[in-house]
């Protein structure tokens, strides 16, 4: 897997300079090339966008009312997608702060061609009220990127954008903006409310669970849009095991759960390789549960300690008495967010978010 800082290569630089050159002809071109190629090779995806941003901005008009429409205009031919904008989401991050009007304007615009949802964060913390009072007026935008932005940008935990705790204190004031918007009929929009509502389930779980038992009980019986929404706004609590939200996706008790059979192979493999399970569960009761299987895999750490992540598995109602046979494999690939390390490790069956007997394998690195 390509590393995601060659999304802001040297090369892809000069595309996003081309872009911003023909919005504004004045551009200085060999200035902004000059020394670009070694001074992005060590940096990482996040210090390259910094780096690009700064860059691109001292090469452009200072003022942000005459910089702002030029940044904008650069992705008028549409040529400008995903990473390559996320440096002129950056200028607006960092120079915008003085001039909002302006700001929201480029971010609004911006973000139908990569999300602003990091940008607009220095703007919560530094005008709290006055973007909060935009996000609302954005609830009810034409384009489902910029109401999207409302939610994924506000909110209080998001990954790569710096949390904003106080976002998750009374009065919570991005409760209301998840109200206008969680029947939103995009399904990107709703996917954005779930992931907020995931982040106030870390700290408030029983708002969480009484907000969407609100919105079920005001919504049409088994709404499969609202279904989809809770179960992703609550799959932290699930994963947990946490009793009320187990109950309120209509998960009953593990207590009668078997298993009977677990097997995995191989006990030993290379990183790299897949690792294969084979289960049967049984529903011991005298009626039909609703049995949701996940698996933690608890990784080696360095210090020999080891770490649980759980993973997603599948949903079946059983029968009083019904065997459930499960078989899947789990690939142990190499990905930038984990380090691997030699060693023991450890595969855990979890029913309804309770953990079973576990069985051990052997991680070798090629």
């Amino acid at each position: 897997m390509e590393p995601f800082k060659n999304e802001l290569s040297a090369d892809k630089a000069r595309l996003i300079a081309a872009a911003v050159k023909r919005a504004h002809p004045a551009f200085p071109m060999p200035r902004f090339t000059r020394g670009l190629d070694a001074a992005l090779d060590p940096l990482e995806l996040k210090q390259r966008v910094v780096h690009l941003a700064d860059r691109l901005a001292d090469c452009l008009p200072q003022d942000p009312r005459v910089m702002f429409p030029v940044l904008t205009d650069s992705l008028a031919a549409g040529e400008l997608r995903g990473f390559p904008v996320w440096p002129l989401t950056e200028i607006v991050a960092r120079r915008g702060l003085g001039h909002f009007k302006e700001s929201m304007t480029a971010l609004a615009e911006m973000t139908r061609f990569f999300t602003a949802e990091f940008a607009i964060r220095p703007f919560l913390r530094t005008h709290p009220e006055k973007t909060l009072k935009q996000l609302r007026r954005w609830c009810s935008h034409p384009d489902e990127h910029v109401r999207r932005l409302v939610s994924e940008g506000s909110r209080p935990l998001l990954p790569w954008g710096g949390n904003l705790p106080a976002l998750l204190e009374p009065p919570h004031p991005t409760l209301d903006l998840l109200e206008k918007l969680f029947e939103d009929p995009s399904d990107y929009v709703r996917l954005s409310v779930s992931n907020h509502l995931n982040d106030f389930s870390k700290h408030h779980p029983a708002l969480v669970l009484a907000t969407l038992g609100r919105w079920r009980d005001a919504s049409p019986p088994d709404d499969p849009r609202l279904a989809k929404l809770s179960r992703h706004a609550c799959r932290t609590l699930l994963k947990a095991g946490h009793p009320e939200a187990l109950a309120f996706h209509g998960f009953a008790s593990a207590s009668a759960l078997e298993v009977t059979r677990f097997e995995i192979t191989p006990r030993t493999l290379t990183l790299g390789g897949r690792l294969s399970y084979h289960l049967v569960i049984r529903n011991s009761s005298r009626r039909t549960l609703k049995v949701m299987f996940d698996y933690a895999i608890h990784h080696r750490k360095a210090n020999g300690s080891l770490s649980p992540k759980v993973f997603k598995g599948r949903v079946k109602e059983l029968a009083a008495g019904e065997s459930w046979e499960i078989q899947g494999t789990h690939p142990i690939l190499p990905i930038t967010t984990r380090v691997y390390h030699a060693g023991t490790h450890r595969m855990e069956p979890l029913l309804n978010g309770r953990p079973f007997p576990a069985r051990d394998f052997v991680l070798k690195l090629a």
